[in-house]
């Protein structure tokens, strides 16, 4: 199953609670948006247009929140690093944290010249924290979010693999993509292709 741990896994928190509360918080808020939007519309004078009106609401009345918060509403409680203790662990963990944000309408790009287990020390300890809209993932306003750090780009690895570091991936919305399997586990012993394995919108998790 997508955004499911593949190992044995037992949360010292219990999850099911905790998921509920933010499936809630998550419907609660999607139900208010849905209220706002209609508002909008029906006060415009110049357009009733819903998607119109989605696309202002999304962009400047949504409220924020963080990806961690949104891993919550599929039962993930991210595990900190120290304590995935193989390759394996970390690969298994990362993407079930990739697939559970691409579930939310959140997406990554830029992340070849990080190893599985620096991937995912950057997710726990600053993406995952970082600021970001509340937006349905059937919305058409994904989030897509650059793990290329204005650093790494000293980095010969990172120069190598992008020449132009601030393009996303060309097959974002193509409609021709390679059916969804998670990639294979990555090191720094060689030029990693990751983000190829990323998913994206048109996979509709």
């Amino acid at each position: 199953m997508i955004a499911t741990r593949t190992r044995p896994y037992v949360s010292p928190i219990p999850t099911s609670r905790i998921q509920q509360e933010a499936i809630e918080l998550r419907d609660e808020h999607f139900n208010t948006r849905t209220r706002r939007i209609a508002e909008l519309a029906a006060s415009s004078s110049d357009s009733n247009d819903i998607m119109y009106w989605s696309m202002v609401y999304d962009t400047t009345e949504a409220p924020n929140s963080t990806s961690r918060a949104r891993l919550l509403e599929y039962g993930i409680i991210p595990v900190p690093p120290h304590e995935l203790t193989t390759s394996l662990d970390v690969h298994d963990e990362l993407w079930t944290v990739i697939e559970a944000l691409a579930k939310a309408g959140m997406f990554l790009f830029n992340t070849n010249h990080l190893s599985d287990s620096d991937l995912y020390a950057r997710l726990y300890y600053k993406i995952l924290d970082e600021p970001t809209r509340m937006l349905p993932p059937a919305s058409m306003c994904a989030e897509f979010i650059d793990c290329l750090h204005p650093l790494d780009q000293e980095h010969p690895s990172a120069q190598r693999i992008y020449p132009d570091p601030t393009s996303p991936p060309s097959n974002f919305y193509d409609e021709a993509v390679p059916a969804y399997i998670r990639g294979p586990v990555f090191t720094l012993t060689g030029p990693n292709v990751r983000d190829t394995y990323l998913p994206t919108p048109a996979h509709a998790l």
